[in-house]
C-alpha cells in the first residue's frame, strides 16, 4: 500500500470516529470503549501494513494480542461493572496469577502444567 492510500485511510477512520463521537448520541463510557477498540484495531492494521507484524514470530504476536485482550477485558470489568472493591481486587489477583502461569507455561518455563500453545510454533 502506498503512502497516499495509507494517509487517506487514516484520515477517513479519524473522520468517522470524530463523527461518531460528536453526532451519535450514546453514553460517554461506550464512546470511550469504541475509541479504544478502533485505535487498537488501527494500530494493529498499521503494523501489519508496514510489515512489522510479518517480521515478528506468529506465536509472539498471538501472545501480545492475547495480553491486550485480557487487559482490556479486565479494565472493562473494573471500570463498568459495579461490584464491591474487595471482589474486584480478588478478581484482579486471580486473573494476574492465571496470566502469569499461562505465560510461564506458554514459554516452557513452567513444565508442570499442561502446555497451552498459542499459534503455530
Amino acid at each position: 500500500m502506498d503512502l497516499i492510500s495509507l494517509v487517506v485511510v487514516l484520515i477517513v477512520v479519524g473522520l468517522l470516529l470524530w463523527m461518531v463521537n460528536n453526532y451519535i448520541p450514546m453514553e460517554a463510557r461506550i464512546k470511550q470503549i469504541l475509541n479504544i477498540v478502533v485505535i487498537i484495531a488501527v494500530i494493529l492494521w498499521l503494523l501489519n501494513t508496514v510489515g512489522i507484524l510479518g517480521v515478528l514470530p506468529r506465536a509472539l504476536v498471538s501472545v501480545v494480542v492475547s495480553l491486550i485482550v485480557v487487559g482490556l477485558l479486565l479494565w472493562l470489568v473494573n471500570s463498568y461493572i459495579p461490584m464491591d472493591g474487595r471482589i474486584k481486587q480478588i478478581l484482579n489477583i486471580v486473573v494476574i496469577i492465571a496470566v502469569v502461569l499461562w505465560l510461564l507455561s506458554a514459554f516452557g518455563i513452567l513444565s508442570g502444567l499442561p502446555r497451552i500453545q498459542v499459534g503455530k510454533l
